[in-house]
């Protein structure tokens, strides 16, 4: 675990709208292709965000969005863009497997409360970096005062 502030950065965006689950791993794995496709995939910073709380927002109407972290604002395709603000965010690195995210989600309130977090109300926010994400693991990043 480690503080961070993540300063405002552009990205260039995929959204989907509607349960979360399989369906957010399908939207990742396409956006990677257009990511690819536009030669952007060396040195790619990745995020992954729920914008919505499912206990909160019908299912159905949750937001999820992949973005890539890039100054570029001219692609060969057209995409969403906009910029994220910045932030203070602890940062938990861990291993990229399905089984040890869900675990991670899993066990969150204990987490915060274990690191007395005092987290806001926002997003949390999947990180894969590309270095990161080459040698097995990923980072989750939570929003704190």
């Amino acid at each position: 675990m480690k503080i961070e502030y993540l300063p405002p950065v552009r990205v260039a965006y995929f959204r989907k709208v509607g349960v979360y689950g399989l369906e957010n791993q399908v939207l990742m794995k396409n956006f990677k292709r257009w990511v690819k496709a536009e030669g952007l995939w060396e040195n790619a910073v990745i995020l992954g965000i729920a914008l919505d709380d499912p206990t909160r927002i019908t299912a159905k109407n949750c937001r999820y969005d992949v973005c890539l972290v890039t100054n570029k604002t001219n692609f060969k395709t057209c995409v969403k863009q906009r910029v994220i603000q910045g932030q203070k965010v602890v940062v938990f690195k861990i291993k990229h497997t399905e089984e040890v995210i869900s675990e991670f989600y899993g066990q969150l309130a204990q987490i915060i409360s274990k690191n007395c977090l005092k987290v806001l109300k926002q997003p949390l926010i999947e990180r894969y970096k590309f270095s990161l994400v080459q040698s097995g693991y990923c980072e989750i990043l939570i929003p704190i005062k």
